[in-house]
């Protein structure tokens, strides 16, 4: 979309609504901009909100999703550690962990600036913090709930993921 465009633009907030009922996905917006939802993934159930702020000269695209439990403050230093380690080699987004109560969250944004979002933005953005999260949850339970090292279930992911890449018959996506 371009500028001239602007007056048939529907607005992030309608494209993210649009994607979610498209997707069957229930969902409530809390406040203006801020629409949250659960999915239910491979790893369990994950709490998710988008934050579209969609103002004339900034435009941003939030995506937060949750794990599905919360980490022990007795292993907060090896979650922290495994956090470091994922989000150095991550080319779009990061992994935080709240030093509070636990809880981790992958977060993916996209700055739009002056440009008109489409719902394919909008729709892959989603569809990546999802498949990044619920891709890690079981590595993170291991380093949260186990008396492994980082770098051993690290290493252990990494083994498994080359060998599902390496299998014959195994589709691109």
């Amino acid at each position: 979309m371009n500028a001239s465009s602007m007056e048939n633009y529907p607005g992030l907030q309608y494209m993210v609504v649009e994607i979610l009922e498209e997707l069957e996905i229930p969902y409530r917006v809390k406040e203006a901009g801020r629409t949250f939802f659960l999915v239910a993934g491979d790893s369990g159930t994950l709490e998710c909100e988008i934050q579209a702020d969609d103002e004339k000269d900034w435009r941003i695209l939030g995506v937060t999703v949750a794990l599905p439990t919360h980490v022990p403050k007795t292993r907060f230093a090896e979650v922290s550690e495994w956090i470091l380690r994922r989000n150095f080699g991550l080319k779009l987004g990061a992994f935080h962990l709240d030093l509070d109560d636990g809880n981790v969250q992958f977060r993916l944004g996209a700055l739009l600036g002056d440009s008109l979002a489409t719902t394919d933005i909008v729709r892959s953005n989603l569809l990546a913090a999802l498949h990044v999260i619920d891709g890690s949850v079981s590595e993170i339970m291991k380093v949260a709930f186990s008396e492994r090292t980082v770098l051993e279930v690290m290493q252990e992911a990494d083994r498994q993921k080359a060998e599902e890449e390496a299998a014959p018959g195994t589709s691109l996506q």
